[in-house]
């Protein structure tokens, strides 16, 4: 038995409302949704692949190639955008060496904006896998950058 078939013995109510929390399993588990998964997922809760894609490429949690370890995410909503968003993007891509939509090559570090984190009256926010920083200065994006760096050459 693969781990997705794992995931789904899991959820023995084969209803579509497990949709997301099945591939919230599925991308914990493997790190993306591989089609693969979709297929089986899909067969599993009776939904046409095209619907999981449908409905998973809504919400921007779900990878459906394997990512960086670090995923960074910019928040490019007004305020954040008003409060200099562009400018830590341009910090974050000369410190990374990529720009965005990219994956270093060494799968250490992704990059990409997103229109909206919600947090607006903490502007500039960014997102590094699933911690939230905010009120961004490029000193502060320098020092997680770094931080990050180091701890991975160790």
């Amino acid at each position: 038995m693969d781990k997705i078939e794992m995931i789904l013995e899991k959820f023995h109510n084969n209803d579509r409302e497990n949709l997301l929390p099945i591939l919230q399993e599925v991308q914990r588990e493997e790190g993306y949704i591989p089609e693969a998964a979709v297929v089986k997922v899909g067969r599993y809760l009776n939904i046409p692949t095209s619907k999981i894609y449908a409905v998973s490429t809504f919400y921007d949690q779900f990878r459906f190639s394997p990512g960086a370890k670090y995923n960074i995410k910019v928040c490019n909503g007004t305020a954040c955008h008003m409060e200099g968003s562009s400018v830590l993007l341009n910090k974050i891509k000369n410190l990374i060496g990529i720009d965005e939509s990219e994956i270093t090559s060494n799968r250490l570090f992704s990059l990409n904006t997103t229109p909206c984190m919600g947090a607006c009256g903490k502007s500039p926010v960014i997102r590094i896998n699933d911690a939230f920083y905010t009120h961004v200065t490029s000193e502060k994006i320098s020092e997680l950058i770094a931080s990050i760096k180091e701890k991975e050459s160790l």
